[in-house]
């Protein structure tokens, strides 16, 4: 009798322990780390961050010293921004001073450093449609055409009179940048704001070929 109420006994505790296993299996969660991901058509299709914006006449990292008794740094700015429509198309303006020479050293004893070329004051502006083509890692071009705003403003100190005078035109850019090393680097560029390099001569000298060589630590 006691022989066969612990072979039942056994019987029921295995009966049950195959139990427990079949519904912790059941209810176990399945771990899919052998299960191949489905794929992704646009998961190689990065943000193109929308806006950008920069000083073209000021090198990075560049401050102003303190002013002497015989002058004062200045920096004409030549400032761009745009907005990006994808990876190599942006839509851009820009701004730059009739007659600019970036980042440099005005003597007060020269009015026209401090106060502008020949005292005419002006500016060029643009805006334009900009196509960015990257070569490779180290070389990359870009083309940009639309249209240009010109304005002058000159003072006739022996006359005591003011003359202003404006121009519309086609604008055309152009330009190419060579990275020589992680911190340095090579660019030329070409920009045409309609006519108003030859309507107004040596009062600007944003139009035409221009070369710079960038170096960081």
């Amino acid at each position: 009798m006691k022989t066969s109420s612990f072979a039942l006994a056994a019987g029921l505790l295995a009966a049950g322990g195959a139990q427990a296993q079949l519904l912790d299996g059941a209810t176990a969660p399945r771990t899919l780390s052998s299960t191949p991901a489905p794929s992704q058509p646009f998961a190689k299709v990065q943000p193109v961050p929308r806006t950008y914006m920069g000083n073209a006449a000021e090198p990075v990292g560049l401050r102003n010293p303190a002013k002497s008794e015989f002058g004062v740094y200045v920096a004409d700015p030549k400032l761009f921004g745009g907005i990006n429509l994808s990876p190599h198309v942006a839509l851009e303006t820009g701004y730059a001073n009739l007659y600019t020479r970036g980042y440099h050293f005005a003597d007060y004893a020269r009015p026209d450093e401090v106060n502008g070329a020949l005292g005419t004051k002006g500016f060029n502006s643009y805006l334009a449609a900009r196509v960015n083509v990257p070569v490779n890692d180290s070389f990359s071009a870009y083309g940009k055409v639309g249209v240009a705003y010109s304005e002058r403003v000159a003072h006739d100190k022996t006359l005591r009179a003011t003359a202003s005078d404006s121009d519309v035109g086609a604008y055309a850019g152009m330009g190419a940048r060579y990275k020589l090393t992680e911190k340095a680097s090579v660019s030329a560029q070409y920009e045409q704001y309609g006519n108003s390099a030859k309507k107004w001569g040596s009062e600007t000298n944003n139009s035409g070929l221009s070369a710079k060589f960038r170096m960081g630590f």
